[in-house]
């Protein structure tokens, strides 16, 4: 991996921000595929709030399990039993969710192809890392756990699991972002229909 990708694949939360800024000023300035207050409309919205829910609730799952512990300790509790990623699962889960919920075949696609392209290489650069730090426990953890499309048959859970409360307190809000992207999109579509942003393309 050359050095300039390896520094982007590791500033992930940079590059994820100001992809989601041109995603938004994408939104502003471009409109609905689909015929406003339509049925297809209504269900494509839904199936959008749907999977945000979905999204959501996934990851703030997945955070109450390694916030605190990540690449210090080898959690294989929870989602981490069925998926090795549960949080960018769960994101894709998301991004697709966003995608669907602004109605806007452009800001769906774009998503979706941003995520496919970047965060595998996240993923891999994730787990050499892992791999060095953590050793062999992690390495027989690859081996017996997906990658990202979860197993559900190998779900554990202790009835009992200690976390670090001030940690996880700190990662509610990255939790929930995806929610308020929702309510941003039907703010940016309320200007929309008011006249006070212009829309410049329509994607068929």
């Amino acid at each position: 991996m050359s050095e300039l990708l390896f520094k982007i694949v590791h500033r992930r939360m940079l590059v994820s921000r100001i992809f989601a800024v041109l995603v938004v000023l994408l939104a502003i300035f471009t409109t609905h595929s689909f015929e406003r207050d339509g049925i297809i409309d209504t269900v494509i919205e839904m199936s959008g709030l749907f999977l945000l829910t979905a999204c959501s609730s996934g990851r703030l799952w997945s955070l109450l399990y390694i916030s605190g512990y990540k690449t210090c300790s080898l959690i294989t509790e929870g989602p981490y039993s069925i998926t090795r990623n549960p949080l960018y699962l769960f994101s894709l889960i998301g991004a697709i969710g966003i995608g669907l919920a602004s109605k806007n075949l452009l800001v769906l696609a774009s998503l979706v192809i941003f995520y496919l392209l970047y965060y595998p290489l996240t993923i891999i650069t994730e787990e050499e890392k892992l791999k060095k730090k953590l050793g062999q426990p992690y390495i027989d953890y690859m081996k017996r756990t997906p990658r990202f499309l979860p197993k559900l048959s190998l779900y554990n859970s202790s009835a009992q699991y200690q976390i670090n409360t001030k940690i996880f307190l700190k990662s509610l809000a990255y939790g929930m972002w995806f929610i308020w992207v929702f309510i941003a999109l039907h703010f940016i579509e309320m200007l929309q229909q008011n006249g006070y942003i212009p829309v410049i393309l329509k994607v068929p």
